[in-house]
């Protein structure tokens, strides 16, 4: 068995004491990662796990996909992406959705108001045998001032 340690990501194999990296001390990490490497990986995994909440939060309403963006494909391009394009695409998102609306709180406020107005809170037929065209009744039925308010702030964000 060798007594020689190379670092798995840099192949760097010998660390003197008292050597620094950008003013931190570097050492092994692990038997096969430098401390320099591991920041590095630890960087990439932070980015790698924002990247996958945007993924798994982004909301898939019908709003959403006709506003189109990242869903792991990019609509309406009807692309399919995966590996740094993917990963390319997602950042650009996550900038682009920033810039444009500020806090993804107020995005996500925003697309869940769009899809309280758009979903029927009732849905019915007018004649026993349901023959009829379907009635639905919406927000805007019983509150028409809320629903306009409402279409005033999504268009305000946007959407």
């Amino acid at each position: 068995m060798s007594d020689v340690r190379t670092c798995r990501e840099c192949g760097i194999s010998h660390i003197e004491q008292g050597d620094e990296i950008d003013g931190e001390p570097l050492c092994w990490a692990e038997d096969d990662l430098c401390s320099r490497c591991q920041d590095v990986l630890f960087k990439q995994q932070e980015a790698d796990a924002a990247r996958y909440r945007y993924l798994r939060n982004r909301s898939t309403t019908s709003a959403a996909i006709a506003e189109g963006g990242v869903f792991g494909g990019q609509i309406p391009d009807n692309l399919i992406l995966g590996g740094e394009d993917l990963d390319r695409a997602i950042d650009a998102a996550i900038s682009q959705s920033a810039g444009r609306y500020g806090d993804t709180l107020e995005r996500r406020l925003a697309l869940c108001l769009a899809e309280i107005v758009d979903q029927p809170l009732l849905t019915g037929r007018d004649e026993p045998g349901g023959f009829s065209s379907p009635l639905e009744i919406r927000l805007g039925f019983f509150k028409p001032e809320l629903s306009e308010r409402a279409a005033e702030l999504l268009e305000e964000v946007g959407l």
